[in-house]
């Protein structure tokens, strides 16, 4: 997406456009030998510019939906994802200085008339994901992506320990033993 700068009025501009998706989804598998996600559709973009007199001020959303791999149960759901963006766009001849080669997330420097905005939005696009992803659980507990129990097929149980003949010894009435139960008898073994 290429945006002529010279063009946008101070009264604003806004503009609804869409991304190439394969060009995304070549830059999120870049390097590794299965994605964890691929989108399924071209973004789509949309921002409102604002001149004012230290540039353009660049605000808007980018969104998506994607198949993403499940952080509970592992298997590969849809779901979307959008990410929230605010730039300033300066030209060159604006930096501090010509040697200046700090870089600020916010601010994205151009040169002539025009600015290359694909790369910066595909990159708040796939900074917008979550490594850890997992879809809201329903009422019951279970997934609401794939209605499976994800999160209790291997939790562990707060059980209350009954005592055994052994007065000192806490016994476990479930196969599953709680840390307090654990902590409990590590330090009964103690004394």
């Amino acid at each position: 997406m290429r945006i002529l700068v010279t063009t946008i009025p101070f009264s604003g501009m806004e503009i609804s456009s869409t991304i190439c998706k394969e060009s995304l989804n070549q830059r999120v598998s870049n390097g590794a030998s299965i994605a964890a996600i691929e989108f399924l559709e071209d973004p789509k973009v949309s921002l409102m510019f604002t001149r004012t007199h230290g540039g353009v001020i660049a605000r808007g959303t980018i969104t998506s939906p994607c198949n993403q791999d499940c952080a509970s149960c592992g298997d590969i759901k849809p779901h979307t994802v959008t990410a929230t963006l605010e730039w300033v766009l300066q030209t060159e001849s604006d930096r501090a200085a010509p040697e200046d080669t700090i870089e600020d997330p916010g601010v994205i420097f151009y040169s002539g008339e025009h600015v290359e905005l694909e790369e910066h939005l595909q990159e708040a696009l796939i900074l917008s994901v979550s490594p850890f992803w997992k879809p809201p659980l329903e009422e019951n507990g279970a997934c609401s992506g794939c209605q499976k129990n994800c999160m209790n097929a291997a939790v562990y149980s707060d059980s209350e320990t009954q005592p055994s003949n052994d007065q000192n010894e806490p016994q476990n009435t479930s196969k599953a033993t709680s840390l307090g139960a654990l902590l409990q008898k590590a330090m009964l073994s103690k004394n």
